[in-house]
Formats: C-alpha cells, structure tokens, sequence
C-alpha cells in the first residue's frame, strides 16, 4: 500500500462524514489496486484534502475517467473550524492547487463532483474545462408525509395505483436486476454496459458495509415488474440503478419502489439524491418527486492531441 493509500484509509477510518462515493472501502473493494490511486494534501500532520481517481486505458491512452456506478468523484476537503469566507475561498485555492498538482500525468481527465463541491477556479487556472450537470435532491427526509405531498399528481396517482397491484421486498439476487437489465437493453438493439461480477461486488460491499438495498416489486403471481438499487452515506440516500420491465411499464411500479426508498432512506440518512440525469425524459420524470433542481461540475481536461482530434 502506498503512503497516501495508507493516508486515506486513516482519513475515512476517522472522519465519518466523508461520502459514501469518496470513502477508502469503496475504492478498495470496487478498484484493482493498481486502477486507483488517490491525492492527498497535507498541512502539517492533518489531511486537508482528497482526490481518489481509478485510472482506466482507452486503447494505448491512460485515462481518469468516471466509472459505472460511482456517480460522483472528486474533491473532498477537510475546512478549518471558524474560518471566515474570504479564508475559506484561499483555503480552497491552496489545498485544489496541491491536489491537482500530484495528479499523474494522463491523457484525459473527466470527474463528476460532488454537488457539494462549488469552487473548481483552481482546475479552470490549470487548464481544466467544467460542464454543468444537474440531479434532484430532497435536502431533508424528516418529514414523509410532506414529501408526498409536494410530488407532483402524476407521481402520487401511480403510486396509489401500484399499491394495488404489487408488493415491495427486500432482496438480495442482484443477478435478477442483471437479467432484466440484459434483455431491456436487447430489446434496444444495446449492449448492457455494467459486468455482472461489477454489481455483485457493489452489492455485496452494500450489504456488509449496510449502506444498500436492493428493492423488488412484484404482483400476486410473482412477476417481477421493477428493481430498484439504492444506496446511503450519513448525509444523504441516492438512487443508484433501476429497471422495469417492457411489460410492466405502465404499472407504476417504479414510481413506488423510488418512493419506498424514499421512505426507507429517512430513518437512515438526512437527504436523497436522485442522481440526476441530463436525459430529458429521465429529468422530467425525477422532477415530479418535488426535489430541488441541483447543480453539480463536472471537470474535464484532455491533453492527448489524438484524443481531442477524436471529440473524447
């Protein structure tokens, strides 16, 4: 293990508010050991900051790039307690400029931050490009019965109309939410991009870590009609994957599994995030839940003359 892996692993042993995306354990189980690495900013003997990254290759070039299932990256930092906003901003400044600067040389660089994360300056002076993405989020899950009642119609009429017709269980065979997803996707003529072994491994690390259910709703003949996939850290819930099946489209099956996690993730976390979606209609459905349209960065920057000529 390298020193800064050993680093990090120390940071998230301690601090318990860092995201459950940014955490040692998930880069660790998820990653090969020689796919990730991560940066790390010390002041003295106290970690100020974090950019963990996996290193992928597109064909001959060394990449940092998203990966499936891990919606968000980028920068943590660790704020000194009563520092004035002028303070704050240098303190951001300083601590990124580190980060960045031990960044391996690669060809490309493209990371989804975190919505928390609202000052990428720093990257835009080294040389960085940032598009404005956007998810939804429920800031607080105290109140359900609020929650409710601020979707929109359409949402709450196919939840009652679901209730109906299926049961939500808890399961724990992620092979089935594979399997649906294979055939939607050939359905589509599309090939499913994620391994199975890939969402065994997260599920797997959800359940010991107790941070994920895998949620199922099925009629009284036990026809799968949705499978919904979510996760949780201390400040927030976050629907990670999810499938219906071509036949069940119109059951509102879906619209009630999102609402049962809902329901699930405010006995456990603070908020939930719909990990948004650029895809017009994915949008306007995730914004009839009555979440806060919510911006998030992502950061990119390519080096390789080839791999700009190609559009990366």
């Amino acid at each position: 293990m390298t020193k800064n892996k050993l680093l990090y692993q120390q940071l998230c042993e301690k601090e318990k508010n860092i995201p459950l995306f940014l955490q040692y354990s998930w880069f660790n189980e998820l990653y090969d050991n020689t796919e990730w690495d991560v940066a790390v900013e010390r002041k003295g003997n106290n970690i100020v900051g974090i950019l963990p990254f996996v290193i992928t290759r597109k064909k001959s070039f060394k990449i940092i790039t998203p990966q499936f299932l891990s919606p968000y990256q980028g920068v943590w930092l660790k704020y000194p307690e009563g520092q004035k906003y002028a303070s704050k901003v240098g303190f951001e400044k300083e601590v990124i400029n580190g980060l960045i600067d031990q960044l391996p040389k690669v060809a490309a660089f493209k990371q989804n931050f975190l919505p928390e994360f609202t000052n990428w300056m720093s990257f835009n002076w080294k040389g960085y490009e940032q598009s404005t993405r956007y998810t939804y989020l429920i800031h607080d899950l105290s109140d359900t019965e609020k929650i409710f009642k601020d979707f929109k119609e359409n949402i709450r009429r196919e939840i009652r109309k679901a209730e109906k017709s299926v049961v939500v269980e808890v399961i724990e065979d992620i092979n089935l939410m594979f399997q649906m997803k294979l055939k939607i996707y050939e359905e589509n003529n599309e090939t499913y991009p994620i391994p199975l072994n890939k969402l065994k491994t997260i599920h797997s690390y959800c359940q010991t870590n107790n941070c994920g259910e895998l949620l199922v709703a099925k009629d009284n003949e036990d026809n799968i009609h949705s499978v919904l996939f979510y996760v949780w850290d201390n400040q927030s819930a976050y629907y990670l994957h999810g499938v219906t099946h071509s036949k069940y489209k119109t059951s509102g099956s879906m619209s009630l599994l999102l609402w049962e996690a809902i329901r699930r993730s405010s006995l456990k976390t603070k908020a939930f995030n719909f990990e948004g979606s650029m895809v017009e209609s994915i949008e306007r459905y995730f914004r009839g839940f009555g979440g806060e349209q919510t911006p998030y960065f992502q950061i990119s920057k390519t080096d390789s003359k080839v791999l700009k000529l190609l559009n990366y």
